[in-house]
This record gives structure tokens, C-alpha cells and sequence, in this order.
């Protein structure tokens, strides 16, 4: 029974991986087509190849947006690793000591069951009226967005695998709370911030719902996801161009998935168990 298991576990595993591989090669196969190409066989090879819907790309100014959706991403995933797992770590260490932290974690998480459409509209108004309708406004949002599932993990992380302990011996050795964190805590934490960097960074970069309402009226400061929403109906039946602009927002995230991928698992498994 054990081993009917295990085969149609692993079938479901090959099946679902073909069922990624599957577009994604055919939109890789497809960036090297011309429309004619595409229209009249898209599931066939590139014959010939062609670099001109890259070349397009380039043309058309997509450098800028790749640097915007860069820039936004960066800073964003630097703050969020410089301000969650400080949080989670004075509220692990205390939720169960002081009542303040309890109800703290318990508002900060609950933003999780908040839709984001519910607070959409109140959002995008405030935004404006501050002036932050732009990139640092941007920033913003996702910081304040990624609290509540990013803090969620970093306790439970913390308080399944880093023992008390380590903060009493370090207490006693003359360590200060700062540099018990930074010296300690936070590298100890090196799976989490794995698993946080990925999740928030395949957030951030693929998303388009947030740039829309807050940077679409200047098209200087569109992220990737923006420009390819606004150039795939400026070059609606021109599909070459539509799938290069896929592959290189597929491209960048791919290689930070790939070098980080062998401590999501153990982060989530950890991060998630109270």
C-alpha cells in the first residue's frame, strides 16, 4: 500500500512539473519567433531564430522598467529582512510573558484575512493625498503589506528552532540585546530569510495590481509587469514582442528561485508550526 503511494505521489510530482515546463518552454521557444511564426506554428522550433523582438525590447525602453521593478524590489526585501525579524524576535521572546506583545502579534497577523480589495480604494486616496504616489510610496506598501504573513513565520520560526538558551548564554558572556540579534538570532535565521526572500520577491516583482494604482500615471516609473500590460495592447497582434517581455520577467526571478530554493522547505516547515 505504502509503495501505490509512493508511485502516485511521484506521477503527481511528474505531472505537475510538465505542466510548468510546458509554458513556460513555449513561451521561451516563442520570444525567438516572429508573429508569422508564432500564428502559424506555436508549438514548432524557431525557423530561423530571431533576436529582433529582444532588440525591440530595447528599443522600446524596457532597460528603464527592468530597473524600476529592480529598484522597487531590492529596497523593498532589504526592509522587510531589516524590520520583520527584529519584530519577531522581541515578540517571540515576550508573547507569552506580556500581554502587549500577545495582542500585538495577534492585530499584526490578523492583516493576513484583511482583502485587499476591501482597502483598495481607501489606499489608493490616502496615497495620493500624501504625495506618495510613486516608488517610494510603492516601497511603502509592500513593507506594510508583507507584515503580517512574513511575521507570522519569523515567530513561529524562532520559537520552534532557536532555544531561549542561546539568549542567557549570550546574556551571560556581557552580550547586549543588539548584538545578541545581530551577532546570533539573525544569522541562526538564515532558512527563513530563504524562505521570506522568496516569497516576497516573487510578490513584489510579478506584481501588477499595486503599480497600477499607484504608478500608472507616470509611465517613467512603471515596473515590468505595468509595461508589459500597456505594451502588449500597444503591440496587440505583434506577439514576438508580448513573449520576449515574458521571458525577461521570467528570467530574473528564476535564477534568485534557483539559488535559494534548498532552504524554502525547511523554512516553511519550521516557520509555519507554533
Amino acid at each position: 500500500m505504502k509503495k501505490k503511494a509512493n508511485v502516485f505521489t511521484y506521477l503527481f510530482l511528474i505531472l505537475g512539473t510538465i505542466l510548468i515546463l510546458i509554458p513556460l518552454c513555449l513561451t521561451i521557444i516563442n520570444s525567438f519567433k516572429d508573429t508569422n511564426q508564432i500564428t502559424s506554428n506555436f508549438f514548432g522550433l524557431p525557423n530561423p531564430f530571431t533576436g529582433n523582438n529582444f532588440s525591440r525590447l530595447l528599443q522600446d525602453g524596457v532597460g528603464q522598467y527592468f530597473f524600476n521593478s529592480a529598484l522597487i524590489t531590492v529596497v523593498s526585501i532589504v526592509l522587510i529582512m531589516l524590520v520583520v525579524p527584529m519584530a519577531a524576535f522581541s515578540i517571540a521572546r515576550n508573547i507569552s510573558k506580556k500581554k502587549a506583545f500577545s495582542i500585538m502579534y495577534f492585530l499584526l497577523v490578523l492583516g493576513i484575512f484583511v482583502p485587499f480589495q476591501v482597502i483598495m480604494i481607501p489606499i489608493t486616496s490616502m496615497m495620493t493625498r500624501y504625495g506618495l504616489s510613486n516608488i517610494m510610496g510603492l516601497i511603502i506598501l509592500y513593507l506594510a503589506y508583507s507584515i503580517p504573513q512574513t511575521l507570522f513565520l519569523y515567530v513561529g520560526y524562532i520559537k520552534t528552532s532557536i532555544p531561549v538558551e542561546l539568549d542567557e548564554a549570550a546574556e551571560i558572556d556581557g552580550s547586549g540585546r543588539f548584538r545578541l540579534y545581530f551577532k546570533i538570532i539573525f544569522p541562526l535565521m538564515k532558512p527563513m530569510h530563504a524562505t521570506t526572500l522568496i516569497i516576497n520577491a516573487l510578490w513584489i516583482w510579478n506584481d501588477f495590481l499595486l503599480p497600477l494604482l499607484i504608478l500608472n500615471k507616470d509611465n517613467t516609473k512603471w515596473t515590468l509587469p505595468l509595461f508589459q500590460y500597456n505594451y502588449q495592447g500597444q503591440y496587440f497582434s505583434d506577439y514576438g514582442p508580448s513573449f520576449a517581455s515574458y521571458v525577461v520577467g521570467i528570467v530574473v526571478i528564476l535564477i534568485v528561485y534557483l539559488v535559494f530554493q534548498k532552504n524554502i522547505i525547511s523554512g516553511m516547515t519550521n516557520g509555519s508550526v507554533k
